[in-house]
């Protein structure tokens, strides 16, 4: 099954057509565009372009939860497309189901405008196209009882075309995960091309000689002259290690090459430690 929008204008409403034509909604990987744009939403700041690493396209993000959120996706090793802002163009019947559950349908103007999904994947699961819609919203926002059951419509309407839905639980969602991931993710914007070879031996290497409270610069310097890699090639083997989770780099602490390195286990351990003294 291939879950797109056809790309004739004259299929909907007059008032989406102009969007259709430029293609905002319709197609797939390289082609798709997002529904919507940085100037459709009231800004403050947060929304942002993003070179794509899996689909090698710029991505719309509207809030830095959508965009911590969607570095997080591009982590993932059974992604086959991400679609941001992806419409829900079947208006009557998303009318029906507001009708059904007394929700008031979105508008612009006087215009019936489409519920859109702020993430639609393609998955591969044993070698099984499955279709993934994530939705983001703010712990306050996923509380509210009206925005509540406007998300009950795309998830009636995900369930109906067999999609899997789920609302993401974004109270973890802070600034220091999102520079964390930045970081690590400089590998990309950097150039750096990944080498199966390099990296297991990198990371293994890092790994046995790991030391807390030990500035991430000293650690990476001392693995790169132990296997004989410049600097500038160690940090960006060690950034898409962390990337990768080879080095499992803890996404709730600060992370700067002139920081020490808190790893996931000793952010556990120290979680641990914090609720027994409690």
């Amino acid at each position: 099954m291939s879950l797109h929008w056809e790309p004739i204008p004259e299929l909907y409403p007059f008032w989406l057509r102009g969007r259709v034509r430029r293609g905002r909604g319709i197609g797939e990987r390289l082609g798709y565009k997002s529904f919507l744009d940085v100037r459709d939403v009231p800004s403050r700041g947060t929304s942002a372009y993003i070179a794509g690493i899996v689909i090698a396209r710029f991505f719309v993000m509207l809030s830095n939860l959508e965009t911590t959120h969607f570095l997080q996706i591009e982590r993932r090793r059974n992604i086959a497309d991400v679609r941001e802002n992806w419409p829900i163009f079947h208006l009557d019947r998303t009318v029906e189901l507001c009708n059904e559950y007394h929700v008031r349908h979105v508008y612009r103007g006087h215009f019936l405008f489409p519920f859109t999904i702020d993430f639609l994947i393609t998955e591969m699961v044993d070698g099984k196209i499955r279709y993934r819609a994530e939705s983001i919203k703010t712990p306050e926002d996923a509380a509210d009882p009206e925005v509540r059951l406007r998300l009950l419509i795309e998830e009636l309407w995900c369930r109906e075309h067999g999609i899997e839905w789920c609302l993401v639980d974004t109270s973890e969602y802070t600034r220091t995960m999102l520079s964390a991931l930045r970081f690590m993710r400089a590998w990309f914007k950097f150039g750096y091309v990944p080498n199966a070879e390099d990296e297991p031996r990198f990371a293994n290497y890092f790994m046995a000689n790991y030391r807390r409270n030990v500035a991430l610069s000293i650690l990476v310097h001392d693995a790169g002259r132990a296997l004989r890699l410049s600097e500038p090639k160690a940090r960006s083997i060690f950034r898409y290690c962390a990337w990768s989770e080879q080095i499992p780099v803890s996404l709730k602490h600060r992370l700067a090459f002139n920081w020490p390195l808190v790893l996931k286990d000793a952010a556990v351990q120290q979680e641990e430690t914090h609720a027994t003294a409690a």
